[in-house]
């Protein structure tokens, strides 16, 4: 076992199991700027350029003036979206990834999935930093009903987690589900109220939240950190209901059968 193995082997294993997923989630987002000159600091500084570049593109290259800030309305969409198509993507191949620390740690293998999306909601807190400087720079301000942003993360967070869960265990009985999952992503993608106001597919099909639970979601974290305006909170109850059972049924299928993924894998 090389150095590198030992080490991480020796920080989580004498941690109980809410500091073991901690630990895990700091060690992979440490790891995704360990060879870069400026480290962590790219965390920041990227989200920081890419929210210029879309001011720029839609402010002055192509001056969409249909919505006001167009360019911060669709960046607030991308990175919610990131916590779960990033999450999801990672996260069902996460067996795979963290073999070795099954193979040399006794624990429950549910948190590596918690950990591994933990580490996607570090990211997305230091971008949701530079959303938030550059949205007050441009007059917009949260609203008493920012706490329930909390609640829409937690939300996002369960979805995201039963997901990766899900897609582990389908891999076992159906290898090419890997290529269906692209084509229902970018489904989701499009139908989720990124580039759109998510009301007007509701409008339309009043049902389609039951197909995309996303779009509620994205919705209401819409109306807390663009539009300062009052949370749904039928359609918060509804995905969170729907995040729960997801949840719930990926852990079932998980520890059902994680010992056959693993042997799979």
């Amino acid at each position: 076992m090389n150095q590198v193995l030992e080490k991480l082997l020796h920080q989580i294993t004498g941690n109980n199991r809410s500091e073991r997923i901690w630990k895990l989630a700091q060690l992979d987002f440490r790891k995704r700027y360990y060879h870069d000159n400026l480290g962590i600091f790219w965390s920041l500084l990227r989200p920081l350029l890419r929210i210029c570049v879309f001011v720029f593109v839609f402010k002055i290259v192509i001056k969409y003036e249909q919505m006001e800030n167009y360019a911060l309305f669709i960046f607030s969409g991308l990175i919610f979206w990131g916590i779960f198509s990033e999450g999801v993507r990672t996260g069902k191949s996460v067996l795979i990834k963290k073999r070795y620390l099954i193979e040399n740690i006794q624990f429950n293998k549910v948190d590596l999935y918690l950990s591994d999306v933990l580490t996607n909601l570090i990211s997305f807190c230091i971008t949701f930093i530079a959303y938030t400087i550059i949205a007050y720079i441009f007059g917009i301000r949260y609203t008493n009903n920012f706490p329930i942003l909390i609640i829409l993360i937690v939300n996002l967070y369960f979805i995201t987690v039963g997901l990766s869960m899900i897609l582990a265990v389908l891999y076992i009985f159906f290898k090419d589900i890997n290529h269906l999952w692209d084509i229902i992503t970018l489904f989701l993608f499009w139908t989720s109220g990124v580039f759109l106001r998510g009301e007007k597919f509701l409008d339309m099909f009043p049902s389609f939240l039951y197909l995309n639970p996303l779009v509620g979601i994205m919705i209401n974290v819409r109306q807390v950190i663009f539009f300062s305006g009052t949370v749904d909170m039928n359609l918060l109850s509804i995905c969170l209901l729907y995040g729960l059972c997801i949840y719930v049924i990926g852990y079932i299928l998980f520890n059902k059968y994680s010992n056959l993924a693993i042997e799979k894998y």
